[in-house]
């Protein structure tokens, strides 16, 4: 396992090709704050990671993602210009 977070894992399958699977809490996967922090360590690991050669993206759900979690993204719109900037970056 190169990285296991709660709405994601990594893991090396065969000949250099890692799987990055999606299977946040709940019946679906979303994209909230969680899921792109995990994905932000995730990305991390892998770049970290020797012999990777390709990356397949999955979902442990029967949808791979539903879309975003608009509600906990709400308070991000009303940041000062630059502080959104900063965090869309």
């Amino acid at each position: 396992m190169i990285y296991q977070g709660e709405a994601l894992s990594v893991q090396l399958l065969q000949d250099g090709i890692a799987e990055l699977s999606f299977d946040g809490k709940g019946a679906i996967n979303k994209l909230d704050r969680a899921t792109l922090q995990s994905l932000e360590q995730a990305v991390t690991a892998l770049e970290q990671t020797t012999g990777i050669s390709g990356l397949m993206l999955a979902s442990a759900k029967d949808a791979f993602i539903v879309g975003a979690d608009i509600t906990e993204f709400l308070e991000l719109f009303e940041l000062p210009e630059a502080e959104l900037g900063d965090w869309l970056a």
